[in-house]
């Protein structure tokens, strides 16, 4: 499944947190086969997730692969998110709450600015610089 992470913000929203901070912690970074209900019991995907993330996972994309987002990856798009919705948050509060260094904090505001540039200012700042 070459999707964006989107699925792992729906499992949030309907399954209990600590459980799947331990399927997290346990597949991510893994690639996993999601089978349909019929095989799903002794499956990767079941002795990983368990019952209940393993069933919510397969009512959705059964036939298909997921892409289990690492530690790593979940606090880069949680970081990313944050600024985006709360840009004067505190660097150091944020990376705090994120595990990263203020640097890292403020690189990716820099990416995220850049990222919103209005298509003719990055024009102009290329033109300046030359």
């Amino acid at each position: 499944m070459e999707r964006d992470l989107f699925w792992a913000e729906e499992l949030r929203a309907e399954i209990d947190e600590a459980a799947i901070d331990r399927f997290f912690a346990r597949a991510g970074g893994m690639r996993l086969y999601v089978p349909g209900a019929r095989r799903l019991a002794g499956s990767p995907l079941m002795v990983l997730a368990g019952r209940d993330i393993a069933r919510w996972i397969s009512e959705r994309y059964a036939g298909d692969y997921i892409d289990v987002p690492s530690a790593r990856a979940q606090a880069r798009d949680g970081l990313r998110q944050a600024l985006t919705l709360a840009p004067d948050v505190p660097v150091n509060e944020l990376a705090n709450r994120f595990g990263v260094t203020a640097r890292r904090v403020l690189q990716v505001k820099a990416e995220l600015a850049q990222e919103n540039e209005p298509p003719l200012l990055a024009v102009m700042r290329r033109a300046s610089s030359e």
